[in-house]
């Protein structure tokens, strides 16, 4: 079976019956194609392709129009919610407060709903009004221009690009060939910090793409998984995702400082953005990144130097 298609019949197995039986429904040639199952209260299912966004009928047909022949009740909200967490809600409570739960495969779910707080912080979510089901990919080869480009001198790199650009894959990719490369008799040594779970999609302890040889930090904060990979992992290169405030920047600093490089993304439509961002202004300046890779509808569209003041 196609690697897509297994990829989409896992995901909706994770759905209530109602709705699993119309999706799985669907011809292998369109499971192939989707990126997003949107569900939410009292409205129609939304999916997503690459290029298109259909709705769900009722006999699992898609249309461009929204019918509402297939609307998604509470209790298939609540029911699918549960299968989700395996019947046991408690025990996801860490990532369902960072709205998000990690499936087996590395496919993601983004949930919506009440925040529960404590203080000034979110605890929990009650009342999921919506659920967003990304279905991960994984291309081996991705990165392969990046190192025709750049050989092995990858620290210091930044990947730019819109949500959904393939900004993870890409990096995934990178992690997986670093960490599979021999340097003077040693493999190099690659830590990734996986803030938000998605590069190796660690599921039970097991991740779920291929990052080969690499170190992971997972659902570690970037700023304080950057420093505990300093002190305690010796890597020759730190990858992270979406990289952006402040105490990020402090922390890539630090890994200049100790000769640790660092390839990291973050969110920006074009070039024109970068140079525009003071969010991207202060990465840039911490004279920690030396080339852009720029992402377009989920290709390499242009690789670039930074200018260094």
């Amino acid at each position: 079976m196609d690697k897509n298609v297994q990829d989409f019949n896992d995901i909706v197995s994770n759905f209530n019956p109602k709705i699993r039986n119309s999706l799985i429904t669907l011809p292998n040639e369109i499971k192939k194609e989707i990126q997003e199952i949107c569900v939410r209260v009292n409205s129609s299912i939304v999916i997503i392709t690459s290029k298109k966004s259909f709705f769900l009928g009722s006999e699992g047909n898609l249309s461009p129009e929204d019918s509402k022949s297939f609307v998604v009740s509470q209790n298939d909200i609540l029911e699918t919610f549960k299968i989700l967490c395996n019947f046991s809600i408690y025990s996801f409570q860490n990532q369902i407060k960072n709205n998000f739960i990690t499936l087996k495969g590395g496919h993601r779910v983004g949930i919506c709903g009440t925040a529960i707080i404590d203080g000034e912080k979110i605890i929990n979510i009650s009342d999921i009004s919506s659920m967003n089901f990304r279905i991960s990919k994984e291309i081996i080869g991705c990165s392969d221009k990046i190192f025709e480009k750049l050989g092995l001198n990858l620290g210091g790199t930044l990947i730019v690009g819109p949500p959904a650009s393939g900004k993870t894959t890409i990096l995934r990719d990178i992690a997986r060939k670093l960490s599979n490369t021999y340097e003077n008799g040693k493999l190099i040594k690659v830590s990734i910090v996986d803030e938000r779970r998605e590069i190796a999609a660690v599921y039970q302890g097991v991740p779920q793409k291929d990052v080969g040889f690499s170190d992971i930090l997972n659902g570690f904060i970037k700023s304080e998984g950057i420093m505990r990979a300093l002190r305690t992992l010796s890597p020759r290169i730190i990858i992270c995702d979406e990289i952006g405030n402040s105490e990020d920047a402090d922390a890539i600093r630090k890994s200049l400082n100790c000769g640790v490089g660092i390839i990291a993304s973050i969110h920006a439509e074009s070039a024109e953005e970068i140079s525009k961002s003071e969010k991207v202004k202060n990465i840039l300046n911490s004279g920690a990144i030396k080339n852009v890779v720029l992402l377009d509808k989920g290709k390499i569209k242009e690789i670039f130097e930074v200018e260094q003041n």
